[in-house]
């Protein structure tokens, strides 16, 4: 994970408790930008890969590249619950020595949002429907990456190991 991770989860994990750092990662997993985080697209269809071969049919592949996705975005509401549930200490933000706010604003999933919103702020006469979708489109397309990457590549996975009949 980058530098600015590390800093956000420095600067916050104060106030929001010890379940930020796995909230953190699994945002991270379900928001791939395909187009600048080919690991974590990899890490899709490794998953959904060993998945399908394990399921050995098509339609087991299916459900086993859904349920991973699935597990992937009930382990992010846990953490949200737990988060909530310990309780938030809103103080003051104290930046540790050694980390910044510019490290936050280069992370990969953060930068790609201001991408899409500084034209959005720039060219903005008057705010409609169609500049919240060109707003919400990416981070769509980015949600739904994963969960066709590991169902494509859990279909693959059955079909290069196919189950035995006996």
């Amino acid at each position: 994970m980058p530098d600015g991770y590390n800093s956000l989860i420095a600067i916050f994990a104060p106030q929001f408790g010890n379940y930020l750092r796995p909230t953190v990662v699994l945002v991270n997993l379900l928001l791939v930008n395909p187009m600048s985080n080919f690991t974590m697209i990899a890490v899709w269809a490794g998953a959904g890969f060993v998945g399908g071969m394990m399921a050995g049919t098509k339609k087991g592949a299916f459900v086993v590249g859904l349920v991973t996705w699935l597990s992937c975005l009930a382990l992010v509401a846990l953490c949200v619950y737990l988060i909530f549930q310990t309780g938030i200490a809103l103080g003051s933000f104290v930046v540790p020595p050694g980390s910044s706010i510019i490290d936050i604003l280069g992370i990969p999933l953060i930068q790609g949002m201001i991408d899409q919103i500084l034209p959005l702020i720039s060219g903005m006469g008057g705010f409609d429907l169609s500049s919240i979708m060109t707003l919400l489109t990416p981070l769509l397309i980015w949600f739904f990456t994963p969960v066709i990457v590991v169902i494509v590549a859990a279909i693959v996975g059955a079909i290069v190991r196919p189950k035995e009949e006996f």
